[in-house]
């Protein structure tokens, strides 16, 4: 009879790993004196760090997806997805823009007074091609 193998693997993913280390804990804790871990180096300190791995991995899930929805909102409040949208951020400041280039014809650079990134002269291959890939207000 060929001998037979086998491997136990320790999980990798962190929610894996927390409940795992959890149904151990809950195991030790119910063998009391009996426990066979109670000669590992430094057990004591086990359950207080997989409360924290605990602790930080739900903060991490929660914190990612209130970043999710922060950027939704940001990026919904700039306009900064497809064509330019009414009372939007990118809406008002081209808005500002084109009446500040009215007010201004032949004086451009006054718009500088305004935080606008004036430039001068003829655009290079380069600023050509980043213009054409801008998208249109």
């Amino acid at each position: 009879m060929p001998k037979q193998t086998f491997s136990v693997d320790v999980p990798t993913n962190p929610d894996d790993l927390i409940t795992l280390a959890t149904k151990i804990l809950a195991k030790d804790t119910a063998l009391g004196a009996n426990s066979p871990f109670k000669n590992i180096k430094s057990w004591a300190g086990f359950t207080a760090l997989n409360t924290t791995a605990d602790g930080s991995n739900k903060d991490s899930k929660k914190y990612a997806q209130l970043s999710v929805e922060a950027t939704q909102a940001r990026d919904l409040a700039l306009g900064q997805t497809g064509q330019l949208k009414e009372n939007t951020v990118r809406w008002f400041v081209t808005s500002a823009r084109d009446v500040l280039l009215g007010l201004n014809k032949g004086q451009e650079q006054q718009l500088g007074e305004y935080g606008f990134d004036v430039t001068y002269g003829t655009p290079t291959s380069a600023a050509k091609k980043q213009a054409k890939a801008a998208p249109k207000p």
